[in-house]
């Protein structure tokens, strides 16, 4: 079995099968003390140039990002990054996922 911390720098910078990933990270409760690993804007920003780059859908980040959101044993290098999670979870709340928003978001998290 492999340690959650890497399983979890799988999913961060998405490493492999998201659908895999998840059933891995199954195998560990999803309370924690303390966050195992901080999700760093370079990270995201990678990921999210994955989808620019048309190397993952729209539908993957999507899915991505609700592997991350509400996850207790991940944190984030600054909250904005939480937002923007929320914003790509949840299209149909929050707008339809384009290619130019996606630009939008590597430049304010490259502020």
């Amino acid at each position: 079995m492999r340690k959650r911390k890497d399983i979890l720098t799988d999913l961060i910078c998405f490493n492999g099968n998201l659908t895999e990933l998840q059933g891995e990270l199954s195998q560990y409760s999803w309370d924690v003390e303390e966050p195992t690993l901080i999700i760093s804007k370079a990270d995201f920003s990678n990921v999210i140039k994955k989808c620019v780059d048309e190397k993952i859908t729209f539908d993957e980040l999507e899915n991505w990002a609700n592997a991350i959101e509400c996850r207790d044993d991940l944190d984030f290098e600054v909250e904005e990054m939480q937002e923007i999670i929320f914003e790509l979870a949840s299209p149909e709340i929050n707008g339809e996922i384009t290619k130019q928003r996606l630009k939008e978001i590597i430049n304010e998290l490259a502020e």
